[in-house]
């Protein structure tokens, strides 16, 4: 088993690339999911100690230690370790999350990840489907998560998914598309307020595909200086963009990559090709597919391809 994916449910007949969880046709009631995804485990917080020897080495005694490890407690497995002062939400939460839109969207998968440190759904809004070119297709998908490892946090992305690829495009007002909550005192009051106000938001989807398609109508001029502003802050200082690692592969995806063919040479072709090497799980090894899953959902491949959407956006008013 990977080191990232536990345990997972994955809709519509579509297996993920490691090939593990349970796969079904169709989609299904998000509590039917979340027990197939073996999502549904308690967790609690556990003192640690650590022990006291004597001079003979034996121990002698156990010292407290002020932290406190997080823990499954159907398994015992380690999840992480946290302050007194973190509050623990529980699976069933996320449960609720996924219920409370049941009306609004088809869920897509669950997963559980780490052992359990990190758990999420998926699930595609209903009527949220636009073609931006004739063949390339975009859906508004819903991303709730929840950590257990002490340093992810609980909330909700609201992402658009390029269907040709199966990355996850990042808007320029992202912000707004994303909810997050830490464990601090009061977080389940919070988060269930969370759950109350979410909106599945289809007029933003509408302009956001708006956006898209005049992208893909607007040659990319010079996608080398694209890619200087999209990278900037990655460039060693007296480097260029070339002389990056991933420069070689930017440069075949906008010319050869997923989905090129649709609107070859343009802006949505270049922000394509960014989110494709930052975020696509279709290509690679299985561990670097493992490594774009968790990048995509939880680092800097979601940030990466916000950015490549800010600077085409800026570039449409030049």
């Amino acid at each position: 088993m990977t080191a990232n994916f536990t345990s997972g449910w994955l809709g519509n007949g579509e297996s993920a690339w490691h090939g593990e969880g349970l796969v079904t046709e169709g989609t299904l009631p998000a509590r039917e999911a979340f027990e197939k995804a073996d999502a549904l485990f308690a967790v609690e917080k556990r003192n640690l100690t650590y022990p006291i020897f004597n001079s003979s080495e034996e121990v002698v005694n156990q010292m407290l230690i002020p932290q406190l490890a997080m823990v499954r407690t159907d398994s015992n497995g380690f999840l992480g370790i946290v302050s007194q002062q973190y509050e623990i939400v529980q699976n069933e939460s996320l449960l609720r999350m996924a219920e409370f839109i049941r009306e609004e969207v088809d869920m897509d998968s669950v997963v559980v990840l780490a052992g359990g440190a990190k758990v999420a759904f998926t699930a595609t809004i209903r009527g949220a489907e636009a073609d931006i070119v004739p063949g390339d297709t975009v859906k508004r998908r819903i991303v709730g998560y929840l950590g257990h490892d002490g340093k992810t946090s609980v909330g909700a992305i609201f992402t658009n998914v390029r269907v040709v690829c199966c990355n996850t495009l990042a808007m320029a007002q992202a912000e707004h598309n994303k909810r997050t909550l830490t464990h601090k005192q009061g977080v389940n009051h919070e988060f269930n307020s969370l759950i109350q106000s979410i909106n599945v938001a289809r007029e933003t989807f509408t302009e956001e595909t708006e956006l898209m398609k005049e992208l893909a109508s607007r040659t990319c001029t010079n996608f080398r200086e694209f890619l200087e502003e999209v990278y900037e802050d990655q460039i060693p200082e007296g480097k260029q963009v070339d002389d990056m690692r991933k420069y070689k592969h930017l440069r075949f995806a906008y010319a050869s990559g997923m989905g090129a063919q649709f609107a070859p040479h343009s802006l949505w072709n270049a922000v394509n090709a960014v989110t494709e090497v930052e975020t696509s799980t279709l290509k690679g090894t299985a561990r670097k597919r493992q490594s774009q899953f968790a990048k995509a959902n939880f680092g800097t491949g979601l940030f990466r391809s916000q950015k490549a959407m800010q600077v085409a956006r800026e570039l449409l008013t030049v």
